[in-house]
């Protein structure tokens, strides 16, 4: 049987309300509730693959069979059943185009579509969102972190499965990563591709010179090679009759600037004055910042776990209703366990901040100046490097207090009238 596309409970309060007659519209918005300590924004992303399994989400008759065998909805009846049978995503998505910089509170995707249909994608919606946009953040300050220096995206290994490992090497490179060790996500998605020579490899023939001669005898245009941990110094000087061939070499390394300085020097020695230095190990954006801010000569950083083991403690994503639609108009929700504001809402960018708005009134801020980030979703999808694009543009304009590794400063975000 297909895995259920979503949770259990989802399924019991859409049997409630189907019961209920509750069938009506209504708007749930999708928002980060906080940012970690040291993050100024959050960049968006996860969007299109949401849209991708929105479009294709549906419950198969064995799953639908096992649910009304189920215990728990022996009450239900069977109409709620052949709803389910019926079931596709008919409802409309606004949502930042992904790569945008965002904030706590405000809306990335706002779902308006029948209430059932809003609380049964709840699940798909955080998993994909939350996931994407956390390792985009991060990407992007590893970026920002490397001061022109490429990043290479490592975390595959480090990811919880291959669906996790695919949706991170997309998002990652949304971020501004340069390139995957993800084969899937190049060829799905045209991300470039980067590969070295493994520690395992070089374990395999128990001697690394006879490795890197069989290496270079079958992949001779790759030149990316690993030096050994325990003595990389050596290793280079064994790479003599690759001169002219190597184009770069991995090291990992505990301490990457002095383990850096010391292979630079031997490079150079041999005269392989324009082999370049990756370096990986455990890397996340503040120990590259400090190796930029010591000048350690390393032209490229392979980045694996702080790429793949992003979790959500605390942004806290959040896909709450907003307002449900009656005879009388929309009504916008309060209380616990509604969106942080009521209501179908806007959010107005300005050089100077943020402002939260009431749909109904954000062309009004338009004409003032104002750019309205919520759009249609619309097919085709915008090609992935375009939104790799306008995340370097949205992020670069962003005040360097915002973008600053630790303690950034807070973006301005007001509320418009109305809302609150």
């Amino acid at each position: 049987m297909e895995t259920l596309p979503v949770e259990l409970y989802q399924l019991v309060l859409a049997a409630t309300w189907h019961a209920d007659g509750l069938w009506g519209d209504a708007t749930f918005d999708l928002y980060a509730r906080g940012l970690p300590r040291d993050w100024g924004y959050l960049v968006a992303a996860g969007l299109e693959p949401l849209r991708e399994k929105l479009a294709a989400l549906k419950f198969t008759e064995p799953q639908v069979a096992w649910l009304a065998e189920s215990p728990v909805f022996k009450n239900v009846k069977p109409a709620f059943f052949d709803y389910l049978r019926r079931f596709r995503f008919e409802g409309e998505i606004h949502a930042v185009p992904e790569g945008t910089p965002m904030f706590p509170g405000e809306p990335l995707i706002r779902v308006t579509a029948p209430l059932m249909t809003c609380g049964l994608v709840e699940t798909l919606a955080i998993q994909l969102v939350s996931a994407s946009s956390l390792i985009a953040t991060r990407a992007a300050r590893l970026v920002h972190a490397a001061g022109g220096v490429p990043v290479y995206d490592f975390g595959s290994r480090r990811a919880p499965g291959p669906d996790a490992a695919l949706l991170a090497a997309r998002a990652a490179f949304i971020g501004g990563a340069a390139a995957t060790t993800n084969a899937a996500a190049a060829l799905r998605w045209g991300i470039p591709t980067v590969g070295t020579m493994s520690d395992t490899f070089l374990a395999a023939y128990g001697n690394d010179q006879l490795a890197y001669d069989a290496f270079r005898t079958y992949f001779p245009g790759s030149g990316h090679l690993a030096l050994s941990d325990a003595d990389p110094v050596r290793d280079v000087a064994e790479l003599r009759r690759f001169r002219g061939e190597v184009l770069s070499v991995r090291l990992d390394s505990s301490d990457l600037d002095a383990a850096s300085r010391a292979v630079r020097a031997a490079l150079n020695a041999y005269g392989y004055t324009s082999t370049k230095i990756m370096g990986s190990g455990h890397l996340d954006e503040h120990s590259i910042a400090a190796l930029v801010a010591t000048g350690a000569p390393i032209d490229r950083y392979a980045v694996g776990r702080a790429l793949a083991r992003v979790t959500d403690e605390e942004v806290r994503m959040a896909f709450r209703i907003a307002e449900r639609q009656t005879p009388q108009g929309g009504i916008g929700v309060r209380g616990e366990g509604a969106a942080r504001w009521p209501g179908r809402k806007q959010v107005i960018r300005t050089a100077a901040g943020d402002t939260l708005v009431r749909a109904s009134d954000a062309a009004l801020y338009e004409r003032s100046g104002g750019v309205g980030l919520l759009v249609p979703v619309q097919t085709p999808a915008v090609p992935l490097a375009a939104s790799r694009d306008h995340c370097a543009r949205a992020v670069g304009a962003l005040p360097a207090g915002v973008r600053a590794m630790r303690d950034p400063d807070a973006w301005p975000v007001s509320l418009g009238d109305g809302v609150g």
